[in-house]
């Protein structure tokens, strides 16, 4: 992007979403990362994978009084074209 003449911003931020129910988070990531998973597995497989899954999300996202706090990472990048360049 420098080379081409633009200035470039780059920022990361990490929201912490607070999730409800009974599997939040693999409720989450069923319609994002999960979704290529899924494609890839025929129903019986995508079941098993999900139940096992689930106790491993569980595990790693306890759910709190409040919900299940899951810290959800976002990377951007801008860059601007410079007049004359």
């Amino acid at each position: 992007m420098l080379d081409a003449g633009c200035t470039a911003d780059a920022w990361e931020t990490t929201y912490q979403q607070v999730l409800t129910g009974a599997d939040p988070v693999l409720d989450w990531v069923r319609g994002t990362a999960l979704r290529p998973v899924a494609a890839a597995l025929s129903a019986e497989d995508g079941h098993a994978f999900e139940a096992e899954y689930a106790v491993a999300l569980r595990a790693a996202y306890p759910a709190t009084a409040h919900g299940t706090v899951l810290a959800f990472r976002r990377i951007f990048a801008v860059a601007q074209k410079q007049p004359g360049a």
